[in-house]
Protein backbone atom coordinates (compact mmCIF):
# COMPACT_ATOMS: atom_id res chain seq x y z
CA UNK A 1 0.00 0.00 0.00
CA UNK A 2 2.89 2.35 0.75
CA UNK A 3 4.14 1.86 -2.81
CA UNK A 4 0.68 2.62 -4.16
CA UNK A 5 0.36 5.88 -2.23
CA UNK A 6 3.92 6.87 -3.17
CA UNK A 7 3.11 6.33 -6.83
CA UNK A 8 -0.06 8.39 -6.51
CA UNK A 9 1.87 11.15 -4.75
CA UNK A 10 4.47 11.24 -7.53
CA UNK A 11 1.69 11.34 -10.11
CA UNK A 12 0.12 14.34 -8.36
CA UNK A 13 3.49 16.13 -8.24
CA UNK A 14 4.05 15.49 -11.94
CA UNK A 15 0.53 16.64 -12.71
CA UNK A 16 0.95 19.86 -10.71
CA UNK A 17 4.31 20.62 -12.34
CA UNK A 18 3.16 19.97 -15.92
CA UNK A 19 -0.16 21.70 -15.33
CA UNK A 20 1.58 24.82 -14.09
CA UNK A 21 3.98 24.92 -17.04
CA UNK A 22 1.14 24.33 -19.48
CA UNK A 23 -0.88 27.16 -17.95
CA UNK A 24 2.10 29.51 -18.33
CA UNK A 25 2.39 28.59 -22.00
CA UNK A 26 -1.35 28.98 -22.59
CA UNK A 27 -1.31 32.49 -21.10
CA UNK A 28 1.82 33.50 -23.02
CA UNK A 29 0.66 32.14 -26.38
CA UNK A 30 -2.88 33.51 -26.26
CA UNK A 31 -2.32 36.78 -24.39
CA UNK A 32 -4.39 35.32 -21.55
CA UNK A 33 -7.41 34.45 -23.72
CA UNK A 34 -7.07 30.68 -23.92
CA UNK A 35 -9.69 27.97 -24.25
CA UNK A 36 -10.20 25.45 -21.42
CA UNK A 37 -8.55 22.11 -22.13
CA UNK A 38 -10.06 18.83 -20.97
CA UNK A 39 -7.77 16.74 -18.79
CA UNK A 40 -7.60 12.95 -19.08
CA UNK A 41 -6.10 10.67 -16.43
CA UNK A 42 -3.05 8.51 -17.00
CA UNK A 43 -5.27 5.47 -16.36
CA UNK A 44 -7.53 6.48 -19.26
CA UNK A 45 -4.57 7.00 -21.61
CA UNK A 46 -2.94 3.69 -20.68
CA UNK A 47 -6.22 1.83 -21.11
CA UNK A 48 -7.03 3.31 -24.50
CA UNK A 49 -3.54 2.58 -25.88
CA UNK A 50 -3.12 -0.79 -24.11
CA UNK A 51 -0.18 0.62 -22.15
CA UNK A 52 1.28 2.27 -25.26
CA UNK A 53 1.35 -1.02 -27.12
CA UNK A 54 3.53 -0.94 -30.25
CA UNK A 55 0.65 -2.51 -32.19
CA UNK A 56 -1.30 0.72 -31.63
CA UNK A 57 1.35 2.92 -33.28
CA UNK A 58 0.32 4.51 -36.58
CA UNK A 59 3.16 7.01 -37.03
CA UNK A 60 6.52 7.97 -35.51
CA UNK A 61 8.51 11.17 -35.86
CA UNK A 62 9.24 13.73 -33.15
CA UNK A 63 6.20 12.18 -31.49
CA UNK A 64 4.69 8.71 -31.50
CA UNK A 65 1.05 8.52 -32.54
CA UNK A 66 -1.12 5.78 -31.04
CA UNK A 67 -4.65 4.85 -32.01
CA UNK A 68 -7.10 4.24 -29.22
CA UNK A 69 -10.70 4.46 -28.04
CA UNK A 70 -11.92 6.57 -25.17
CA UNK A 71 -15.55 6.86 -24.11
CA UNK A 72 -16.50 4.87 -27.24
CA UNK A 73 -14.81 7.42 -29.49
CA UNK A 74 -11.79 6.61 -31.63
CA UNK A 75 -8.89 8.97 -30.95
CA UNK A 76 -5.22 9.55 -31.64
CA UNK A 77 -2.81 9.83 -28.72
CA UNK A 78 0.35 11.88 -29.28
CA UNK A 79 3.27 11.00 -27.02
CA UNK A 80 6.69 12.67 -26.98
CA UNK A 81 9.60 10.32 -26.36
CA UNK A 82 12.13 13.06 -25.52
CA UNK A 83 15.01 11.45 -27.39
CA UNK A 84 15.79 14.37 -29.67
CA UNK A 85 16.85 18.00 -29.52
CA UNK A 86 13.46 19.48 -28.70
CA UNK A 87 12.86 20.94 -25.27
CA UNK A 88 9.89 19.78 -23.16
CA UNK A 89 8.67 23.37 -23.56
CA UNK A 90 7.84 22.47 -27.16
CA UNK A 91 5.26 19.99 -25.92
CA UNK A 92 3.44 22.73 -24.02
CA UNK A 93 3.67 24.95 -27.09
CA UNK A 94 2.16 22.20 -29.22
CA UNK A 95 -0.81 21.83 -26.89
CA UNK A 96 -1.30 25.57 -26.53
CA UNK A 97 -1.29 26.47 -30.22
CA UNK A 98 -3.30 23.41 -31.22
CA UNK A 99 -5.98 24.41 -28.71
CA UNK A 100 -6.12 27.83 -30.37
CA UNK A 101 -6.29 26.30 -33.86
CA UNK A 102 -8.71 23.44 -33.21
CA UNK A 103 -11.71 25.34 -34.55
CA UNK A 104 -10.19 25.27 -38.04
CA UNK A 105 -11.47 22.36 -40.13
CA UNK A 106 -8.01 21.65 -41.54
CA UNK A 107 -6.30 21.26 -38.18
CA UNK A 108 -6.28 18.01 -36.20
CA UNK A 109 -8.64 18.85 -33.36
CA UNK A 110 -7.31 18.69 -29.80
CA UNK A 111 -9.71 16.81 -27.54
CA UNK A 112 -7.64 17.13 -24.39
CA UNK A 113 -4.38 16.11 -22.76
CA UNK A 114 -2.91 14.27 -19.79
CA UNK A 115 -0.32 15.95 -17.57
CA UNK A 116 0.27 12.99 -15.25
CA UNK A 117 3.13 11.52 -17.29
CA UNK A 118 6.72 12.82 -17.31
CA UNK A 119 5.79 14.81 -20.42
CA UNK A 120 2.20 15.75 -21.30
CA UNK A 121 0.34 13.44 -23.67
CA UNK A 122 -2.17 14.82 -26.17
CA UNK A 123 -5.51 13.34 -27.22
CA UNK A 124 -6.67 14.34 -30.71
CA UNK A 125 -9.47 13.51 -33.09
CA UNK A 126 -9.06 10.33 -35.11
CA UNK A 127 -7.77 10.56 -38.68
CA UNK A 128 -8.81 7.36 -40.42
CA UNK A 129 -6.36 7.58 -43.34
CA UNK A 130 -3.39 8.46 -41.16
CA UNK A 131 -0.35 10.51 -42.19
CA UNK A 132 -0.13 11.79 -45.75
CA UNK A 133 1.25 9.27 -48.25
CA UNK A 134 1.77 9.79 -51.99
CA UNK A 135 0.29 6.36 -52.63
CA UNK A 136 -2.82 4.72 -51.20
CA UNK A 137 -3.00 1.37 -49.40
CA UNK A 138 -3.06 -0.47 -52.74
CA UNK A 139 0.07 1.37 -53.90
CA UNK A 140 -1.67 3.65 -56.39
CA UNK A 141 -0.62 7.34 -56.58
CA UNK A 142 -2.91 9.97 -55.14
CA UNK A 143 -5.30 11.30 -57.78
CA UNK A 144 -4.31 14.78 -58.93
CA UNK A 145 -7.56 16.27 -57.61
CA UNK A 146 -6.73 14.87 -54.15
CA UNK A 147 -3.24 16.37 -54.11
CA UNK A 148 -4.58 19.75 -55.19
CA UNK A 149 -7.31 19.59 -52.53
CA UNK A 150 -4.75 18.75 -49.80
CA UNK A 151 -2.55 21.66 -50.87
CA UNK A 152 -5.47 24.09 -50.78
CA UNK A 153 -6.65 22.90 -47.37
CA UNK A 154 -3.25 23.04 -45.69
CA UNK A 155 -2.64 26.49 -47.18
CA UNK A 156 -5.89 27.58 -45.55
CA UNK A 157 -4.74 26.30 -42.14
CA UNK A 158 -1.35 28.04 -42.38
CA UNK A 159 -2.99 31.28 -43.51
CA UNK A 160 -5.25 31.13 -40.45
CA UNK A 161 -2.22 30.62 -38.19
CA UNK A 162 -0.55 33.67 -39.74
CA UNK A 163 -3.54 35.99 -39.64
CA UNK A 164 -6.13 35.02 -36.99
CA UNK A 165 -4.30 36.08 -33.84
CA UNK A 166 -2.94 39.36 -32.43
CA UNK A 167 0.58 38.29 -33.39
CA UNK A 168 1.67 36.41 -36.51
CA UNK A 169 2.51 32.83 -35.56
CA UNK A 170 5.00 30.88 -37.68
CA UNK A 171 4.73 27.09 -37.68
CA UNK A 172 8.28 26.15 -38.81
CA UNK A 173 7.36 22.50 -39.32
CA UNK A 174 5.21 22.36 -42.45
CA UNK A 175 5.98 19.03 -44.09
CA UNK A 176 4.07 15.95 -45.34
CA UNK A 177 4.62 13.84 -42.20
CA UNK A 178 2.67 16.43 -40.16
CA UNK A 179 -0.39 16.23 -42.39
CA UNK A 180 -3.10 13.68 -41.57
CA UNK A 181 -6.17 12.70 -43.60
CA UNK A 182 -9.57 11.85 -42.17
CA UNK A 183 -12.07 9.37 -43.60
CA UNK A 184 -13.22 11.92 -46.19
CA UNK A 185 -9.67 12.74 -47.26
CA UNK A 186 -9.79 16.13 -45.54
CA UNK A 187 -6.27 17.33 -44.74
CA UNK A 188 -5.41 18.09 -41.11
CA UNK A 189 -2.28 19.93 -39.97
CA UNK A 190 -1.07 18.22 -36.80
CA UNK A 191 2.12 19.75 -35.39
CA UNK A 192 2.65 23.14 -33.74
CA UNK A 193 5.51 22.32 -31.38
CA UNK A 194 8.00 24.64 -33.12
CA UNK A 195 5.65 27.62 -33.45
CA UNK A 196 7.03 31.05 -32.68
CA UNK A 197 5.23 34.40 -32.71
CA UNK A 198 6.52 37.57 -34.31
CA UNK A 199 6.39 40.65 -32.04
CA UNK A 200 3.81 43.27 -32.98
CA UNK A 201 5.19 45.79 -35.44
CA UNK A 202 8.01 43.49 -36.53
CA UNK A 203 8.36 41.40 -39.69
CA UNK A 204 10.64 38.74 -38.23
CA UNK A 205 12.01 37.36 -34.97
CA UNK A 206 15.43 36.01 -34.07
CA UNK A 207 15.56 32.44 -32.81
CA UNK A 208 18.33 29.94 -33.45
CA UNK A 209 17.52 27.56 -30.62
CA UNK A 210 14.95 25.41 -32.42
CA UNK A 211 17.68 23.47 -34.24
CA UNK A 212 15.41 22.62 -37.14
CA UNK A 213 16.90 20.76 -40.08
CA UNK A 214 15.95 19.34 -43.44
CA UNK A 215 15.02 20.37 -46.94
CA UNK A 216 11.71 21.85 -45.71
CA UNK A 217 13.57 24.51 -43.70
CA UNK A 218 13.97 27.89 -45.41
CA UNK A 219 17.70 28.14 -46.33
CA UNK A 220 17.63 31.83 -45.37
CA UNK A 221 17.16 30.70 -41.75
CA UNK A 222 20.52 28.97 -41.65
CA UNK A 223 23.24 31.32 -40.45
CA UNK A 224 20.83 34.12 -39.53
CA UNK A 225 18.34 32.58 -37.09
CA UNK A 226 15.70 34.97 -38.46
CA UNK A 227 12.17 33.64 -38.73
CA UNK A 228 9.51 35.34 -40.85
CA UNK A 229 6.48 34.34 -42.91
CA UNK A 230 8.94 33.29 -45.62
CA UNK A 231 9.81 30.27 -43.47
CA UNK A 232 6.35 28.69 -43.75
CA UNK A 233 5.87 29.75 -47.37
CA UNK A 234 9.10 27.99 -48.32
CA UNK A 235 8.19 24.86 -46.35
CA UNK A 236 4.77 24.78 -47.97
CA UNK A 237 6.39 25.07 -51.40
CA UNK A 238 8.44 21.95 -50.63
CA UNK A 239 5.23 20.19 -49.56
CA UNK A 240 3.65 21.15 -52.88
CA UNK A 241 6.56 19.52 -54.72
CA UNK A 242 5.98 16.41 -52.59
CA UNK A 243 2.31 16.37 -53.57
CA UNK A 244 3.37 16.47 -57.22
CA UNK A 245 6.21 13.97 -57.28
CA UNK A 246 6.63 12.44 -53.83
CA UNK A 247 10.10 12.08 -52.36
CA UNK A 248 11.59 12.44 -55.85
CA UNK A 249 10.25 15.98 -55.98
CA UNK A 250 11.87 16.86 -52.65
CA UNK A 251 15.14 15.21 -53.71
CA UNK A 252 15.08 17.23 -56.91
CA UNK A 253 14.88 20.47 -54.95
CA UNK A 254 17.71 19.32 -52.66
CA UNK A 255 19.84 18.60 -55.70
CA UNK A 256 19.15 22.08 -57.09
CA UNK A 257 20.22 23.69 -53.83
CA UNK A 258 23.31 21.50 -53.65
CA UNK A 259 24.38 22.36 -57.18
CA UNK A 260 23.43 26.01 -57.48
CA UNK A 261 23.06 27.28 -53.92
CA UNK A 262 20.27 29.52 -52.68
CA UNK A 263 18.65 31.73 -53.79
CA UNK A 264 18.69 30.14 -57.20
CA UNK A 265 20.23 31.87 -60.23
CA UNK A 266 17.80 32.69 -63.01
CA UNK A 267 19.39 30.07 -65.27
CA UNK A 268 18.14 27.28 -63.00
CA UNK A 269 14.64 28.06 -64.19
CA UNK A 270 15.34 26.16 -67.38
CA UNK A 271 16.07 23.01 -65.39
CA UNK A 272 12.60 23.16 -63.86
CA UNK A 273 11.31 21.67 -67.10
CA UNK A 274 12.85 18.35 -66.08
CA UNK A 275 10.72 18.24 -62.94
CA UNK A 276 7.64 17.40 -64.97
CA UNK A 277 9.31 14.09 -65.87
CA UNK A 278 9.33 13.16 -62.17
CA UNK A 279 5.55 13.35 -61.87
CA UNK A 280 3.85 9.96 -61.96
CA UNK A 281 2.59 9.55 -65.50
CA UNK A 282 -0.75 8.18 -64.32
CA UNK A 283 -1.65 11.72 -63.34
CA UNK A 284 -2.25 12.47 -67.01
CA UNK A 285 -4.80 9.65 -67.34
CA UNK A 286 -7.50 11.80 -65.79
CA UNK A 287 -10.16 13.29 -68.04
CA UNK A 288 -10.19 16.55 -66.05
CA UNK A 289 -10.53 19.43 -68.47
CA UNK A 290 -7.56 21.75 -68.20
CA UNK A 291 -5.58 19.30 -66.04
CA UNK A 292 -2.27 20.06 -67.76
CA UNK A 293 -2.72 23.76 -67.04
CA UNK A 294 -3.61 23.02 -63.41
CA UNK A 295 -0.54 20.87 -62.88
CA UNK A 296 1.83 23.37 -64.48
CA UNK A 297 0.28 26.26 -62.55
CA UNK A 298 0.57 24.30 -59.29
CA UNK A 299 4.20 23.49 -60.07
CA UNK A 300 4.96 27.10 -60.94
CA UNK A 301 3.39 28.33 -57.70
CA UNK A 302 5.50 25.85 -55.71
CA UNK A 303 8.65 27.24 -57.34
CA UNK A 304 7.63 30.76 -56.43
CA UNK A 305 7.12 29.61 -52.82
CA UNK A 306 10.70 28.33 -52.67
CA UNK A 307 11.85 31.57 -54.38
CA UNK A 308 13.18 29.85 -57.46
CA UNK A 309 13.60 33.15 -59.26
CA UNK A 310 15.55 35.95 -57.52
CA UNK A 311 13.85 39.31 -57.72
CA UNK A 312 10.30 38.00 -57.81
CA UNK A 313 7.84 39.44 -55.31
CA UNK A 314 7.64 37.55 -52.01
CA UNK A 315 4.44 35.55 -51.59
CA UNK A 316 2.50 35.54 -48.33
CA UNK A 317 0.35 32.53 -47.40
CA UNK A 318 -2.70 34.64 -48.18
CA UNK A 319 -1.37 34.99 -51.73
CA UNK A 320 -0.65 31.27 -51.97
CA UNK A 321 -4.08 30.24 -50.66
CA UNK A 322 -5.78 32.64 -53.07
CA UNK A 323 -3.84 31.34 -56.08
CA UNK A 324 -4.55 27.72 -55.16
CA UNK A 325 -8.28 28.50 -55.25
CA UNK A 326 -7.80 29.99 -58.69
CA UNK A 327 -5.86 26.94 -59.84
CA UNK A 328 -8.60 24.65 -58.53
CA UNK A 329 -11.08 26.58 -60.66
CA UNK A 330 -9.09 26.27 -63.87
CA UNK A 331 -10.95 24.49 -66.66
CA UNK A 332 -9.16 25.96 -69.66
CA UNK A 333 -5.69 27.36 -70.19
CA UNK A 334 -5.17 31.04 -69.52
CA UNK A 335 -2.16 33.23 -70.10
CA UNK A 336 -2.24 34.29 -66.46
CA UNK A 337 -1.87 30.73 -65.18
CA UNK A 338 0.77 29.81 -67.73
CA UNK A 339 2.81 32.84 -66.65
CA UNK A 340 3.46 31.01 -63.33
CA UNK A 341 6.05 28.83 -65.05
CA UNK A 342 7.50 31.11 -67.69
Amino acid sequence: MKGFFKMKSETRKQSDKNGSLLLEELVASSDGKYNPIRMFSSDQILKETNNFDADHIIAKDRFIWYKGTIEERRVLVKKWEGDHVLSPDNVYRDISILSMMSSHKNVLKLLGCCVEFHNPVMVCEYAEKGPLQVVDKEGFPLPWSTGLKIGKEIASAITYLHTAFPRVIINREINPRNIFLDENGTAKLSSFCLCISIPKGESCVFDEEAEVYGISVDPDYYGTGLVSEKFDVYSFGVTMLFLLAGELGVQWLAAMIGEFGFPFPVSVGKLSEHFIDLIDQTIWNSDIKGLDVQVKAFFGLSLRCVRFWPGKDFLTMIDVARELKLIEGIVTASSKCLSFIE
